[in-house]
């Protein structure tokens, strides 16, 4: 399920309220970044006789916790290795927009040390999980609008050279 795993001690220390991620798989995005090897692209394309400009792309990487939030650990460290066995299978996953779009998400594992892990469960405010985070790397939005003119195909001048 996709979810907060910061608020599972919250909602288990609260009177009545139920825990609604408890006995679960459960993804949680931890960070996005820019990929900067690929923010030097050219802004600017030609088709017929029109020149189109746009702002670059914006290109992510995500950065996904997957939390096994069981009561059984032996259930949490198998619905762990769902996820692992998935992607380890899947790592390059395709989709379509509504405009009929295609694009590729590539996982890979991301290792992290303990003091890391440590950290990131720190920040997360609960107690360590048995958990993975993978890198879905190549999410680019691009909202700029697309400009359009002309292309320049000959230049005339009426003045001459003394």
């Amino acid at each position: 399920m996709l979810g907060d795993i910061a608020k599972h001690e919250k909602e288990r220390d609260t009177p009545g309220g139920g825990d609604t991620i408890q006995n679960n798989l459960v993804l949680t995005l931890v960070s996005v970044e820019e990929e900067s090897s690929l923010k030097n692209n050219y802004p600017t394309r030609q088709e017929d006789a029109i020149s189109f400009s746009q702002k670059p792309t914006l290109f992510l990487n995500l950065y996904l916790l997957f939390s096994a939030n069981f009561d059984d650990y032996e259930e949490a460290l198998k619905h762990l290795g769902y996820v692992l066995s998935f992607f380890q299978a899947n790592t390059r996953i395709s989709f379509s927009d509504p405009s009929g779009d295609t694009y590729n998400l590539n996982f890979t594992l991301h290792n992290i040390g303990f003091e890391s892990l440590h950290n990131l469960w720190t920040v997360l405010g609960g107690a360590a999980k048995p958990s993975v985070v993978y890198k879905a790397r190549l999410i680019f939005i691009q909202g700029s609008p697309l400009n359009g003119a002309g292309l320049v195909t000959h230049i005339q001048s009426n003045e001459h050279l003394k």
